[in-house]
């Protein structure tokens, strides 16, 4: 039996998949959290070497827990969150921390480019309406605030361009990812002009070479075979930016075909046959496999990570016990539908909103709080707030949505799938595989090792369809009938989230006062 490995560095947990040649289905799957430090409000880093460990010691575990013999894995596919700044030095070593995407120490920077017209020029040339964690962003503000590690910066990747590195000892990216940094979307190339406008021109020949998806980096070496249990000389595919994964891994390869994605932050991608940069200034638009784009209106706000952050918050107790996912499941469905007129907006992550709106200070809210409220009450709130954003998204998109994919950590929840659903008034496909970006990238990892003759063969062959989830008449009535308020609501925020980072920036420079 023949399998290819996937690999997915996620932003709070890391994924290793090992599928099925022949049909994709799971062998073995193991886990890692991902080990995050915030050093300083708003800031969001990772040791490069310690996630590095964390993939090898998950890519062990998998290979063990399947008792998978290495020599039948023919390919190996990383994926990984994009965004970011993950930069080694000339020695190959860690320039300084890796700075993930959620970072927000450069929202000040932003501001002040949105203001002199550099964030219209640039969504104007990539498709992406700039987040503080763009990489581009990142390396103008470490050349601004710290130029000691930017001087130290010899190539800049992403996240799981390191991981390839560590496992091949070849530095390359590839174009998903070099749409994030950002590029030139039309011609699917670096741009120069981008590099100038953020004054690190400097730079541009420090990013690292550039890949096709799915093209092979390199081959496993000998000591990351020893590090990982991996055969030596196995090869290893430049894989894809974790929303472009999560969409071959769907199969959602056709121009109109979408997926909607419940993981940390809640992406509604859909795949397009030109470049789409419509709605202007929202959104992100990345390079798919084909010739293709992907249309991404993504609520970074928060998916998965609104209601983490709720259950540890306010209903560790409440939700208890030895399978707290089917507590918080069973808790949540009891409550019903927007309970007291509970409303949540589910931007608690400091990367702010990209869509429907390009709001980089934006953050969550609670309307409607009363002594009623219960932990079960918010959980639902939080699947509501988050179903109503992915209304605002694929409202937003000029361009026809044949048909949605629902997957992600989150979409585990058949609550969750049941009010996306009935927000959406539309039914959703559930894919078979939880992890469709390992699946994503084992796809490409099977096509490069010859398995398949195209992606699309082997997305024919190795992609799943569990079920369809149908939209509840009388539960999408009732969405209807709230969205407004939830619309609306956002809209008469949107002011108040700029005073609020004004106030904090204020209060930041007056540490002396008591």
């Amino acid at each position: 039996m023949s399998y290819v490995l996937g690999i997915d560095k996620g932003t709070t947990t890391t994924k290793v998949s090992i599928f099925d040649l022949a049909d994709g289905r799971v062998a073995a799957t193991a886990r890692r959290p991902t080990q995050s430090f915030r050093p300083r409000p708003d800031w969001h880093e990772e040791d490069m070497a310690g996630t590095y460990g964390n993939v090898a010691a998950a890519i062990r575990e998998a290979l063990a827990t399947g008792g998978i013999d290495p020599a039948e894995v023919a390919g190996i596919g990383v994926s990984g969150h994009m965004g970011g700044l993950w930069a080694i030095d000339a020695e190959g070593r860690p320039a300084g921390p890796a700075i993930a995407w959620p970072d927000g120490r450069a929202a000040g920077l932003l501001d002040r480019w949105k203001e002199d017209g550099r964030v219209e020029r640039l969504f104007a040339i990539s498709g992406n309406a700039p987040i503080p964690g763009l990489p581009l962003v990142l390396l103008s503000w470490l050349k601004e605030n710290d130029p000691d590690f930017y001087g130290r910066i010899d190539k800049v990747m992403l996240a799981k361009d390191y991981v390839n590195y560590r496992l091949t000892g070849r530095v390359a990216t590839d174009e998903s990812d070099l749409s994030f940094l950002p590029c030139d979307i039309r011609s699917r190339a670096p741009s120069r002009e981008l590099f100038a406008l953020a004054g690190v021109e400097d730079s541009f020949d420090r990013l690292a070479p550039v890949l096709g998806i799915g093209e092979i980096v390199g081959r496993v070496t000998p000591g990351a075979a020893a590090e990982t249990g991996l055969m030596a000389g196995t090869p290893v595919v430049t894989g894809a930016g974790d929303a472009v994964a999560a969409a071959i891994g769907v199969g959602a390869l056709r121009a109109g075909q979408a997926v909607t994605v419940i993981g940390t932050s809640f992406m509604n991608n859909l795949t397009v046959d030109r470049p789409l940069l419509e709605p202007e200034g929202v959104g992100f638009l990345f390079l798919m496999p084909g010739g293709r784009w992907q249309r991404l209106m993504a609520n970074t706000g928060g998916g998965s990570l609104c209601l983490d952050w709720i259950v540890e918050a306010f209903g560790a107790k409440a939700f208890a016990g030895d399978d707290r996912f089917e507590t918080l499941e069973r808790e949540a469905r009891a409550v019903p539908p927007l309970s007291n007129g509970l409303f949540i907006h589910p931007y608690f992550n400091t990367s702010g909103m990209t869509a429907p709106r390009h709001d980089p200070f934006a953050r969550g809210s609670i309307f409607g709080l009363d002594i009623n409220t219960t932990p079960a009450t918010l959980v639902r709130a939080v699947m509501e707030g988050v179903a109503f954003s992915m209304i605002e998204c694929y409202g937003a998109l000029d361009a026809p949505v044949e048909e949605i994919r629902i997957t992600g950590g989150g979409a585990r929840s058949r609550l969750w799938r049941e009010i996306c659903a009935a927000a959406m008034n539309r039914p959703l496909l559930v894919p078979e595989a939880e992890e469709t970006g390992a699946l994503g990238v084992a796809l490409l990892a099977a096509t490069a090792a010859g398995a398949y003759a195209s992606l699309d063969d082997a997305a024919r062959a190795m992609v799943r369809i569990a079920g369809t989830v149908r939209p509840d008449p009388r539960l999408a009535a009732r969405y209807a009938d709230a969205y407004p308020l939830f619309r609306d609501l956002g809209a008469d925020l949107t002011p108040l989230y700029k005073r609020r980072a004004a106030l904090l920036d204020r209060a930041s420079r007056m540490k002396d006062v008591p």
